[in-house]
């Protein structure tokens, strides 16, 4: 079983509980409460779903570039194969001419440039995308200890993860210009000092998830076409696609 599946599953399980919870709850706090657990947790799970698509897509794109870019050197060795070839028939005929033997082995030369620049152009596009590839199976780690947490040290010590991994994701990509985008310390002091002020440990959980949606929106823009270059439109539009996401996921739940 995959880390993305585990996380799935254990997010299952929790919503589980917490609609349990919810149907014996009759204090209107808990139920809010419990609503927005709720919400965090299925948020959760849909943002890292949507993270694992842009992320492949981000590996499509770039296979697609580097694609395009050792064409050229797939042309030139296909013309150097040829030409070789050529040569080996004429050489055939005039086995004793050292000109022909000469051009021979510039083509090989040739050819063997043009195989190293395909094998160095793909070795590099696979070292580029295994950072990223690595931390969304982390992040689907820290969603499955989201939602399989019970306690508010633990809820703590996903924060802890969710915004190094995000920092680190950002440092990964290639189209951030900016590597100071994710002030991770701040976050972190932050994070940690509204699960501090919650009431109780659903009020906890639900910061908590609200927190790890943050993490996965800005790791989802920092994989697509227009990467945020600066700390301020990272937050801004981060946000943007939290409250969006949540208003949509409200809405939804809110008509079942």
């Amino acid at each position: 079983m995959t880390p993305h599946e585990k996380a799935i599953n254990a997010v299952n399980a929790r919503i589980e509980r917490l609609q349990a919870a919810l149907r014996e709850a009759s204090v209107d706090t808990a139920q809010r409460f419990l609503l927005q657990s709720i919400v965090a947790t299925v948020g959760a799970a849909e943002a890292l779903n949507d993270l694992a698509a842009a992320v492949g897509e981000y590996a499509r794109r770039r296979h697609a570039e580097v694609k395009q870019t050792t064409g050229t050197f797939a042309a030139q060795h296909a013309e150097s194969l040829k030409s070789g070839q050529e040569l080996l028939e004429k050489l055939k005929a005039s086995p004793t001419d050292r000109s022909i033997r000469k051009e021979i082995e510039r083509a090989q030369s040739s050819m063997a440039a043009a195989q190293k620049a395909v094998r160095r152009a793909s070795n590099a596009l696979r070292r580029e995308l295994a950072p990223g590839l690595a931390l969304v199976d982390a992040m689907a780690v820290s969603v499955r200890r989201f939602s399989e947490a019970e306690q508010t040290d633990a809820l703590k010590r996903v924060i802890k993860s969710v915004v190094a991994q995000t920092r680190d994701f950002f440092a990964s990509q290639p189209g951030v210009s900016s590597k100071g985008v994710i002030d991770a310390a701040a976050w972190e002091k932050t994070a940690v000092a509204e699960i501090n002020q919650s009431a109780g440990f659903h009020d906890a959980y639900a910061r908590t998830g609200h927190q790890v949606i943050v993490a996965l929106e800005l790791m989802t823009l920092a994989a697509s076409e227009s990467p945020p270059q600066s700390a301020e439109e990272a937050t801004r539009r981060a946000h943007e696609a939290v409250a969006a996401r949540l208003t949509a996921l409200t809405a939804r739940l809110a008509a079942n």
